[in-house]
């Protein structure tokens, strides 16, 4: 701005002159001429007749003068105010004429250059919030017309976005949940456990980014329950706060599914036992009394026996799979010798081994702690593994190798062969219900229940199973338990204590009693 005097400066200051310059020496000059040559009295009476009109006829200028200049300088602000006034209500066309105003002129240029420049800034700023506006629009659209459930999280673990598919098989309304925490209205359960929280509060020291989770109860708004398959995306540095994006699939007809299943092969299953056991019990007398017989009738009355066994297994892993959907499979603790017991599942398993030409060897430290287990249960979960790696490796080759040692504070058990091997894209969902690997393919049978057992077995006695496989090379089933020390030797107590272990409603339970 130019700061110098110009044109407007100069007539103010004439202006500024006139008004008080030059009355006040008019005046001044009148007075001191009749001061010279006039009486004191004669000097009152003049200024009284002649002096005083003399000033109120130059007063009177300078007031009319006083207000001119007052309204030279108040035009431009006026001119100033009202253009800021139209500035404020979005009229940013308005001109500021001030011309000829000198620093007012100045002021009103720049106003003018400040109005294009927001107007400008503003149109930008209504293009952008449009465009975003569209992209939310269209993102909207998009998680709206999923059939899976998203809801997105913020750090803390609220809820921000919920999707129309989410409210649908929840029963909960946007407004329900917006700003709840996520394990409150959206807890997502393994037995019992709400997973998805704990997998949460590890994100901050751990590189995971996505985890996944297959087969968790969910609770509806009603209270019933929903079965799905859920993944969750960790999110850096997102400006609009999104933390944790997740998605779940409803499995809840699948599972509904596999329970018709369950059920109905547990019911054939109970029907088939009565006389499946009756058939067991004529083959065990032709067996005693198999003197008499042929070699080719021998051999028919040995598949005969293996057949049954089978079948026998068959309709056990059935019974057992319902207890375990239903939580009636319970389980007694109690002290086991883990050398004697490997020892002696060898030596049982060895006929048999024998029978369909596989060898099978067992490796042993010297030592190990006792395992505090059900010793039937723990059967059943090597019975299966064995059975398993006995259908994927071939006759006269194949090789079962069973070996424990300690980890730690578990006691770490290995059922290996050389078998076929699994392909490593069906290793994730090994221990499923009714799973099996390219069962058209496969030359093995069975029902794809021996290895869920195994799962609900192991992780009821408080331990985890895990699968290792490279195709054609064999495969590996390995799962620990946790290892109790042995205790001394001390004199019986009239109190025994015994602990069960049952399936509940949100997870497996462990009873104590005192007989």
């Amino acid at each position: 701005m130019n700061m110098m005097p110009d044109r407007f400066k100069r007539q103010t200051l004439a202006l500024f002159f006139i008004v008080s310059i030059v009355p006040a020496l008019i005046v001044g000059a009148v007075w001191y001429v009749y001061s010279q040559n006039s009486s004191a009295n004669l000097l009152l009476v003049n200024f009284k007749s002649f002096v005083l009109p003399v000033i109120m006829v130059g007063v009177l200028p300078a007031v009319i003068l006083s207000f001119i200049f007052a309204e030279l300088l108040a035009r431009p602000v006026r001119r100033i105010h009202h253009a800021t006034l139209e500035l404020l209500r979005g009229n940013y066309h308005t001109r500021f004429e001030v011309q000829g105003a000198g620093e007012f002129d100045d002021i009103g240029r720049a106003l003018e250059v400040l109005a294009t420049k927001l107007e400008q800034t503003l149109s930008e700023s209504a293009s952008e919030t449009a465009l975003i506006a569209a992209e939310r629009g269209k993102l909207r659209t998009v998680l709206n017309s999923m059939t899976d459930g998203v809801f997105a999280l913020d750090r803390a673990g609220r809820i921000l976005l919920f999707n129309k598919a989410a409210g649908a098989l929840t029963g909960r309304s946007i407004e329900e949940v917006a700003g709840q925490l996520a394990e409150k209205v959206m807890p997502f359960r393994a037995h019992g456990e709400l997973v998805m929280t704990r997998w949460l509060a590890r994100q901050g020291n751990e590189d995971e980014h996505i985890g996944q989770w297959h087969d968790l109860e969910l609770y509806r708004a009603d209270g019933q329950s929903l079965y799905v398959d859920v993944e969750a995306v960790v999110i850096k540095d997102d400006p609009n706060g999104i933390a944790t994006l997740v998605t779940f699939h409803d499995l809840s007809s699948t599972h509904q599914l596999d329970q018709m299943k369950i059920d109905f092969v547990a019911l054939a299953a109970h029907e088939l036992r009565t006389p499946l056991t009756e058939i067991k019990g004529y083959l065990d007398i032709l067996s005693t009394e198999a003197a008499g017989l042929s070699k080719s009738d021998r051999i028919f009355l040995n598949r005969a026996v293996t057949s049954a066994e089978r079948l026998g297994g068959l309709m056990r892993n059935l019974l057992n799979v319902s207890r375990i959907e239903h939580g009636e499979l319970n389980f007694r603790l109690e002290p086991i010798n883990y050398v004697e017991f490997l020892n002696d599942f060898v030596h049982d398993t060895k006929p048999r081994s024998k029978q369909m030409r596989r060898r099978i060897e067992l490796k042993l430290p010297l030592k190990l702690p006792t395992l505090e287990a059900d010793a039937s249960a723990l059967h059943e979960v090597l019975t299966n593994l064995v059975d398993n790696a006995f259908s994927h490796t071939a006759a006269g080759i194949g090789v079962i190798t069973i070996t424990a040692d300690r980890r730690g504070g578990e006691i770490e058990t290995t059922v290996s062969d050389n078998g076929i091997g699994i392909p490593a894209q069906a290793l994730p969902r090994l221990f499923t219900k009714f799973f099996r690997v390219n069962p058209m393919k496969s030359a093995a049978s069975g029902t794809g229940l021996g290895l869920y057992i195994c799962k609900a077995i192991v992780e009821a006695h408080g331990g985890t199973i895990w699968a290792e496989s490279t195709e054609g090379e064999g495969s590996s089933f390995s799962f620990r338990l946790p290892a109790r020390p042995v205790a001394p030797s001390a004199a019986p107590s009239d109190n025994e204590t015994i602990t069960t272990i049952s399936r509940g409603t949100h997870g497996w339970i462990k009873k104590h009693s005192v007989h």
